[in-house]
């Protein structure tokens, strides 16, 4: 399966949320391998699960229904470009299912960190959203980033991990590079008794390689997070 472009960029929205099917996947790695642009659209929504990641029960609570005419527009432009995609992979079973959420994504970003812009879309003020509220917890949102990094000189290997903690645990963002293309990979976190924990893998298939992943430990009991081979050597230890 090859893949144009304008299919690549419909996929990218699925494909950086995790949701897209392994024979689409590989259908675009093969295409970001060799498309500079089409990686460069990638990189501008690697940061979106991370992005929606901060946006907290309380904020989903106050936020007040999107106005219609910002949500029309995106679901008539998704239906449009479905329609005139020849690509079969958009007449897949469920496959219509990730554009309307993707449309409903943007309405959720613009409102939790644009306020809706009142007189720019014909609302009033206080349909803005609200600023973040503390949790039971005492804890306000967005929660704190903390960002790592590690490289070993002798391979090249370098890394950058920006890590959340979450309620369920923790999260990281991942950007990996200098790996041989073709790796593959998976991203642990490790604990202050040695235990390890899985935070997904992956195939390396272009120089600079974005992953999110989680993982149920606390923060607090991690010490470092490794980039490990499938057959368990370790490429890049990141102290935390």
């Amino acid at each position: 399966m090859t893949m144009t472009c304008d299919e690549v960029r419909l996929s990218l929205g699925v494909y950086v949320l995790g949701a897209i099917d392994p024979a689409e996947r590989s259908a675009v790695d093969a295409h970001l391998t060799q498309c500079p642009a089409c990686r460069d659209e990638l990189a501008g929504l690697a940061g979106l699960p991370a992005l929606l990641g901060r946006v907290a029960p309380d904020q989903l609570a106050a936020l007040a229904e999107p106005p219609d005419d910002l949500l029309e527009p995106l679901l008539a432009a998704a239906a449009a470009e479905r329609r005139r995609t020849p690509f079969r992979r958009l007449d897949r079973p469920g496959r219509w299912a990730p554009l309307v959420a993707a449309a409903a994504v943007v309405v959720l970003v613009l409102a939790l960190f644009g306020g809706f812009l009142g007189d720019r879309f014909g609302g009033s003020p206080d349909r803005a959203a609200r600023p973040p509220t503390p949790t039971s917890s005492g804890h306000s949102y967005p929660v704190p980033e903390e960002e790592l990094s590690a490289a070993d000189p002798r391979t090249g290997i370098s890394a950058t991990l920006l890590v959340r903690t979450k309620k369920s645990g923790t999260q990281a963002e991942l950007r990996l590079e200098g790996v041989p293309l073709g790796s593959r990979c998976r991203l642990e976190a490790v604990d202050r008794h040695g235990r390890r924990d899985s935070m997904g893998s992956w195939e390396i298939a272009y120089r600079s390689y974005p992953h999110v992943g989680s993982s149920m430990f606390r923060r607090d009991h991690i010490t470092a997070f490794e980039v490990v081979t499938e057959d368990g050597e370790t490429l890049l230890r990141i102290p935390a």
